[in-house]
């Protein structure tokens, strides 16, 4: 059995998201950005739905779905190498990954590669980014419906 109280902490947002999420944060998170990336504009606008999209769907490779690979690449694109790196290593160090995943999440994306529709796991994610199933505090100002109510969802199970 996989403990996966351990994956928050690798996140390279685990401190913004126990921050005050200030603009001090704010400006810190986005130097950990990789300008060049086609994810960029998911993680500077939107921090809470990459949030969840990296929690769901490195669980999914966790759980075997290798399709998930290049879902992953795409959001591990959007950050800096230096913290990708970081990232990985520790995906890598606690065992969440083998050396191959390694290898294959190291790779450069290619966006033209044909991907595997899988419903079930669009299902689960896109249901994960209206009820935060981990537990993410949302300080800023919640722009988009699914914000709101995975605040809500986050409050009501705190309480």
């Amino acid at each position: 059995m996989v403990d996966f109280s351990k994956l928050e902490k690798i996140s390279p947002l685990y401190s913004y998201w126990k921050s005050d999420q200030d603009d001090i944060d704010e400006t810190n998170r986005l130097l950990i950005a990789n300008k060049n990336s086609l994810a960029l504009f998911l993680f500077e606008k939107e921090p809470y739905k990459w949030e969840i999209l990296f929690q769901s769907i490195i669980r999914e490779i966790i759980n075997g779905d290798q399709s998930s690979i290049k879902g992953m690449k795409i959001i591990l694109s959007s950050l800096s190498i230096k913290v990708r790196k970081k990232v990985l290593n520790d995906l890598l160090e606690n065992e969440f990954i083998n050396q191959d995943c390694y290898l294959e999440l190291n790779n450069p994306v290619d966006i033209k590669s044909e991907s595997k529709k899988n419903f079930l796991r669009f299902i689960r994610i896109f249901f994960a980014i209206f009820i935060n199933p981990y537990g993410i505090v949302i300080r800023r100002k919640k722009t988009h419906i699914y914000e709101k109510t995975g605040f809500l969802f986050n409050y009501l199970r705190n309480l």
